[in-house]
């Protein structure tokens, strides 16, 4: 009976699981929050000062729809700043908010991954080795 119970279990979370909603894909540019907000394109480029007193960056879509990336650091939105982005994940509900699972740079006519929770993952594991040697 239990392991009858068990199996149930088993398929009902691997169920859900592949029930749970893919993420989407939004594609647009990176900008400011205070630029979008007030309707400008800026910074005009890398060497801007407005991308040091900028402390919001924001997905800005075609349509003029933005959303905010929480779990992408300033630092990765500012190194793509003004270029064509896609952003894969999930939106939240009742928010201008997209969870990011990976965002994608467009180089030519193809998409380039930039970043990902698994790349940030590897990394972190990465540097949290580094220095030790290696382990026997």
């Amino acid at each position: 009976m239990r392991r009858c119970l068990g199996a149930v279990l088993l398929l009902t979370l691997i169920l859900a699981a592949s029930a749970s909603p893919a993420g989407e894909r939004w594609q647009g540019t990176i900008q400011g929050l205070t630029c979008v907000t007030q309707g400008k394109v800026c910074p005009i480029n890398m060497e801007d000062p407005l991308i040091a007193l900028e402390k919001t960056f924001v997905l800005l879509t075609p349509g003029g729809a933005w959303y905010y990336l929480p779990n992408l650091d300033r630092g990765i939105l500012a190194r793509h700043l003004n270029r064509p982005v896609a952003v894969e994940g999930r939106l939240e509900p009742n928010a201008r908010t997209i969870l990011v699972d990976k965002l994608l740079v467009k180089r030519g006519d193809a998409w380039s991954e930039a970043w990902s929770q698994d790349m940030e993952r590897e990394l972190l594991e990465q540097l949290q080795g580094w220095g030790r040697g290696k382990q026997e």
